[in-house]
């Protein structure tokens, strides 16, 4: 009796907390000269490679308000977390970046699991999440704000490019969780659209690190190419037999994350020349922005900085599209927030122009098929201002303002 009760009152103090976390937030960014946001990035762990630079540009996301008089009159404190790849740690840091830390908005949680199960907690205590990493799309809630490429904005072009250009039969090799999954059911669908063919769903778990029977079956099975998806220590231990095994200039390898997690500088060139990617930036892009923005970034975070790709540039992008929506908004409150980025707000980025999208809480931007050789990118086809997914109309927090299923890509 008395566990039930005990158990009841905290439902009740959570349900409350959750109730008022809006208008508490909005009173004390109010009474203060700061407002602060929460980064929960992987600093830690085997996803650090991801997290660190991710967070590099939120932090001069920060730096670059904050010198310019920062936001409504107020400076931005940016409290970064480590979630330190576990899956846990997102949701832990971020109920108390909204109880503790008055958090008017969140960044991070970059895996597709730990988004998933981050998400929920920061729609309970109504903190705005914008969402800055590559993933598979999908995510359509009215509380998250997705600024980087989804499946459709980045394995649709690439994979339209390499059936056209490679060749019509395709191996998928990937990491075992849930966003490799369903990059691998985008495959199936350019597959048909395009007349191609999957030959395998090859998943791996993310501690194998022997990839000599897989090579094996990739031999037997000839593809045109293979699409890879493995992510971590995995991927680097795959592309060094790959390339060992004498088939790196036999069959091209195309990804929507090689580079992501610098593997293009860890790895030797003689392990990665020829590799295919596609994202909305990356550091090479030969354009005035973002030379300009690169000299900005060289002088606030120091001229030895880690190179800055398609993943990492989310973490600048995410903060700078909230600020835009802060700044139409007149606020810091979530729902005024939300609102804003719903009329459709057109942001240059360093990667080009971006535009918000209502009903799906996504963004219209450009995609590049980008070649590795020696290290360096270069720029092989612009596919311009991609819109996001509606999923059939099944992505419109207008139509379904109380949905927050994960929305996966139809045959």
């Amino acid at each position: 009796m008395n566990l039930s009760r005990r158990t009841l009152l905290r439902s009740s103090a959570a349900l409350s907390a959750a109730s008022v976390f809006g208008s508490l937030a909005g009173s004390a960014s109010a009474a203060s000269d700061t407002v602060t946001i929460a980064s929960l990035y992987d600093l830690s762990g085997p996803f650090d490679v991801y997290g660190a630079p991710s967070n590099m540009c939120t932090e001069f996301a920060v730096k670059e308000l904050n010198a310019a008089g920062g936001l409504l009159g107020k400076q931005v404190v940016l409290k970064a977390y480590d979630c330190q790849s576990d899956i846990n740690k997102g949701p832990q840091y971020a109920q108390q970046a909204a109880l503790r830390d008055r958090a008017v908005m969140a960044v991070g949680a970059l895996t597709g699991a730990a988004r998933e199960a981050t998400r929920p907690v920061l729609r309970k205590y109504k903190v705005p999440y914008f969402y800055g990493s590559i993933y598979e799309g999908g995510a359509c809630e009215q509380n998250i704000f997705c600024c980087n490429t989804e499946g459709n904005q980045q394995v649709v072009p690439l994979l339209e490019w390499s059936f056209k250009t490679l060749g019509k039969k395709l191996y998928y090799i990937a990491s075992d969780y849930n966003a490799p999954r369903t990059f691998g059911a985008w495959n199936h669908v350019m597959a048909k659209r395009e007349g191609g063919e999957v030959l395998a769903d090859d998943y791996y778990p993310l501690d194998v690190t022997d990839f000599t029977a897989a090579i094996a079956k990739i031999q037997a099975a000839k593809p045109d190419f293979i699409h890879s998806c493995l992510v971590g220590g995995p991927s680097m231990s795959f592309y060094r037999q790959w390339a060992a095994a004498g088939m790196l200039k036999k069959i091209p390898i195309v990804s929507i994350i090689f580079g992501g997690g610098q593997e293009h500088e860890i790895l030797a060139p003689e392990e990665t020349n020829g590799i295919y990617a596609a994202y909305n930036y990356f550091q090479e892009l030969d354009t005035p922005r973002n030379k300009a923005f690169l000299a900005r970034f060289a002088q606030a975070m120091g001229q030895s900085h880690t190179y800055i790709n398609g993943e990492a540039i989310g973490g600048y992008n995410t903060v700078m599209l909230w600020a835009e929506a802060v700044k139409r908004a007149n606020s810091f409150d979530r729902d005024a927030v939300m609102k804003a980025w719903e009329t459709g707000i057109t942001w240059e980025g360093p990667g080009g122009k971006m535009v918000t999208d209502g009903p799906t809480h996504h963004t219209t931007q450009d995609v590049r098929i980008i070649r590795v050789e020696n290290r360096v990118w270069s720029l092989v086809a612009t596919k311009e201002q991609i819109q996001p997914d509606s999923y059939g109309g099944r992505c419109d927090v207008f139509a379904h303002p109380n949905q927050t299923e994960f929305l996966m890509p139809q045959m």
